[in-house]
């Protein structure tokens, strides 16, 4: 019976919904880790565990799919798709600057933003230092590139989340 009901559900429908169930359990696990140790000690951790995920999940993409990440433009095409699968079709950006030696990407939409409004916690909700962790994964694949996020940031009030990316030679 149940085995008919989820064969019935288009797969885009589903990946929507785990998408949404897995950010918004992030957002929860957030918000005890807040309650219990307070903002800083949660950025702490949050930093450590998004960190040591990219550092493993970023290659794996890069690899899966083949993705070349030569310069700033394959750097940034690479966290999109990272991101996007780690997060599913909620997660949006915008291409502001691109060249191969400097790229600068504004994400406007973030499923972990769109999980604590809709949970009420936007207030405390600040994944800025878990993001910028997790985006360190690129220098595991070429220590050239360096990816960095802007005081721009959703958390912090701003319309979008601004990060640029830049090859060094």
């Amino acid at each position: 019976m149940a085995e008919e009901i989820l064969k019935n559900i288009p797969a885009e429908m589903r990946w929507e919904i785990t998408a949404k169930t897995l950010t918004g359990a992030t957002i929860g696990l957030s918000q005890a880790l807040f309650e219990i140790v307070g903002k800083e000690k949660r950025g702490e951790i949050e930093a450590k565990i998004w960190g040591e995920g990219g550092k493993i999940f970023i290659p794996m993409i890069k690899e899966a799919f083949n993705i070349p990440v030569e310069d700033a433009i394959g750097a940034a095409k690479l966290i999109k798709v990272a991101a996007v699968l780690g997060m599913g079709p909620e997660c949006t950006d915008e291409i502001i600057e691109e060249n191969k030696e400097r790229v600068v990407q504004r994400w406007v939409k973030c499923p972990f933003m769109e999980r604590a409004k809709e949970m009420g916690v936007l207030d405390k909700h600040d994944c800025y230092p878990g993001c910028t962790a997790w985006t360190k994964g690129l220098n595991v694949i070429n220590p050239k590139l360096n990816i960095t996020k802007t005081k721009k940031a959703m958390p912090r009030g701003d319309p979008y989340c601004e990060w640029i990316y830049e090859f060094k030679e």
